[in-house]
This record gives structure tokens, C-alpha cells and sequence, in this order.
């Protein structure tokens, strides 16, 4: 019997201690689970500053003024006027062809003129006296009116044989000799007006209530290390539906005939600075069927923020709505991040992030 009371007291304590134990490390792992640890996270706090309302786009330059020039009649071409590549005077003679025809006509047309003149006046006197019937005279007067027509029609036609420039500019090559026949299809040479020049862009959508005449643009060409200014002096009204870019026109001075018709040019629009403007960096906004938002730390939280956007340029993007300064913005392990996330700020230290609430 003694024996047996032995062996019972032994097993309860057996038990006992097995107990204990179990005990011992349920607490132990309750203490080592605990709450969820605080991922670290790279932030941006947001601070207002200048920000240039800018923009780059591509254009083209085109001379002030141009024009192809053609004979308005045919005929031998009895002078040339003009070098090729040299500038001209507005006025300048430049082609003039064979009239001789068209003058021979002209001086019989005008001594009909002159007999159907007289014979007015005769009639006129006439039919002062009832020497003649109205009918009469009126019919002298219609004709003399036709002759007069057909004098100004063969002046008017004289006059199209001279080819003079209508502006100044520089004239190209030509393609027509002296002793040659032009018609108003052959095309002679190209005339430009190069000084000023004309520089053609499009802006997007969004600029084009910002763009108006007088806004000062600056652009640069391919090759060139100058970099020129520009004034804007006109706008398309309307946006190109295929596109959805509004085309701009300005003009710039170009006395040396450094800048060429056709150039390719790369234009920097600049319309304002906005002085307390709060950016993030373009990494840090994220785009969804909704719209866009970024996820802000909100007392060791994280919490999505739907938000506006203004300026974007290369690296950053202005938030305009639902942020203020002094927010901070996650800019890192946004897929990881959700809302109600706890999150504690860290720092970039070289290329490894580093804690700064515990300092790893």
C-alpha cells in the first residue's frame, strides 16, 4: 500500500511539472507574437515650394512671308531681274515677258476709244439741238464705254507681264532662262521673307486657355548652341480632335539668317511660377480605375488620399486637392502598403533604408 501511495504522489507530480511547462510556453510565445511590427517605409513630407509652370514641345520654322512665283500670261521671257539666292526689294522687277502683241492691240483699241469718244461728243451736241434721237446717242455712248473696257482689260493684261516682287526677301533658285517660254504653270523661283520668322508648335490641351498672344517662348535647333526667343501672336481657336494639341504660332527676329525655313526646333514654354506648390515624386502617385491617390502616414497609419494633379514634369507632380503641407506622402512598397497599415518613417542612408525610430 505504501508503495502505491509512492507511485500516485510520483505521477501528480509528473503532471504537475508537464503542466507548468506547458504554461511556460504558451506565455513565452504570446510574449514573442505580440502586436504586428511597423513596416519602414521611405516618406516625402510635403513643403511648398516655387515651381515653374513649364513645358517643352517641338515645332518647326517657317519664313515670315513666301510665295512660288508664276506668270500670270504666256509668253518669251525677254528679262530677268534677279540673282539667284540674293535678296530683293518689294517692287523689284524680276521676270518681264514678250508684250509686243498685247501693246499693238492696246494702241488699236485706244484709237477706237478715241474715235467713239468723238463721235459722242458730235452726237451729244446734236442732240442738243434735237439733231438726233436719244436712242441714237445712247448707243454711241454704250460703245464708247465698250471701247473704254477693252483699253483698260489689254492694260491690265501689259501689266501681268511684268513680274515684280511682292515683298522684300530672299529669292531662290529659278527655273526658267531668258529667251525661254513661261505659262502660269511653270513655276519660276521661290521668293521667302526670312527676317522675322515665323515658329510653328502645338501645345497639349491643358495649356491652351494658359497660351495667348504675347506670351514669351524660347527654343533651340539641332546643331546650334544659341538659343533663341520667340513671341507668340497667334492661337488656333479650336483643339485638333486627333491629337488633342492646340497649334501656336510666334514670331522671332532673325537678322544674321542664322535661323533656316523648315528647321526642326525644340520650344521651352515657361506661362508662370507658382510660389507654394506641393509636389511629390511622380513615383509616389498611384493611378487607379478611380482616378489617382497616394498613401499619406497619418499618426503611424497608413491612409489613402484621393488627390488632384496640376503640373507634372520630368521627376515630380503637383498635387492640388486633399493634401496640405506638412503631410507625408509613402514613397515606397506602395503595393505592399494598405490602409490602416502601421508604418514607422525611414531614411535613405546611401543605398540601404535606414530606420529612424530604432536606429537599424
Amino acid at each position: 500500500m505504501k508503495d502505491r501511495m509512492i507511485g500516485i504522489r510520483g505521477g501528480w507530480a509528473m503532471a504537475a511539472t508537464l503542466l507548468l511547462s506547458a504554461c511556460g510556453s504558451t506565455t513565452d510565445e504570446t510574449a514573442q507574437t505580440g502586436p504586428p511590427s511597423a513596416m519602414a517605409v521611405q516618406v516625402h513630407v510635403l513643403q511648398g515650394r516655387p515651381l515653374d509652370n513649364a513645358f517643352t514641345t517641338t515645332g518647326s520654322l517657317l519664313p515670315n512671308e513666301e510665295v512660288e512665283l508664276r506668270s500670270e500670261v504666256s509668253g518669251r521671257v525677254t528679262q530677268i531681274g534677279f540673282e539667284e539666292g540674293r535678296r530683293v526689294g518689294a517692287g523689284q522687277v524680276l521676270v518681264r515677258v514678250n508684250d509686243d502683241d498685247l501693246q499693238a492691240q492696246l494702241r488699236r483699241a485706244e484709237a477706237n476709244l478715241k474715235l467713239a469718244s468723238d463721235a459722242a461728243g458730235r452726237q451729244e451736241q446734236l442732240l442738243a439741238v434735237k439733231g438726233v434721237s436719244q436712242e441714237a446717242y445712247d448707243g454711241t455712248v454704250a460703245q464708247r464705254i465698250g471701247m473704254q473696257a477693252e483699253v483698260d482689260n489689254l492694260r491690265a493684261v501689259i501689266a501681268k507681264t511684268t513680274i515684280r516682287a511682292p515683298f522684300s526677301g530672299t529669292i531662290g533658285l529659278r527655273s526658267i532662262s531668258e529667251g525661254g517660254y513661261v505659262s502660269p504653270a511653270v513655276a519660276i523661283a521661290r521668293l521667302a521673307q526670312t527676317d522675322p520668322m515665323k515658329l510653328d508648335f502645338t501645345v497639349p490641351e491643358r495649356y491652351a486657355l494658359q497660351i495667348r498672344p504675347g506670351t514669351a517662348v524660347a527654343f533651340t535647333l539641332e546643331a546650334d548652341t544659341m538659343r533663341y526667343n520667340a513671341e507668340v501672336y497667334a492661337v488656333e481657336p479650336s483643339v485638333d480632335a486627333s491629337t488633342r494639341t492646340v497649334k501656336v504660332r510666334a514670331r522671332t527676329k532673325n537678322p544674321h539668317g542664322r535661323l533656316v525655313p523648315g528647321a526642326f526646333a525644340k520650344v521651352d514654354v515657361q506661362l508662370a511660377t507658382i510660389t507654394d506648390a506641393l509636389t511629390i515624386p511622380a513615383e509616389a502617385l498611384i493611378p487607379d480605375i478611380q482616378g489617382q491617390k497616394v498613401m499619406v502616414m497619418k499618426g503611424g497609419k497608413a491612409q489613402s488620399v484621393r488627390v488632384d494633379v496640376g503640373i507634372r514634369t520630368e521627376n515630380e507632380v503637383q498635387l492640388i486637392s486633399n493634401v496640405q503641407a506638412g503631410d507625408t506622402v509613402i514613397t515606397s512598397a506602395l503595393l505592399a502598403v494598405k490602409d490602416g497599415m502601421p508604418l514607422r518613417a525611414a531614411e535613405k542612408k546611401g543605398n540601404a533604408a535606414v530606420d529612424t525610430v530604432n536606429g537599424r
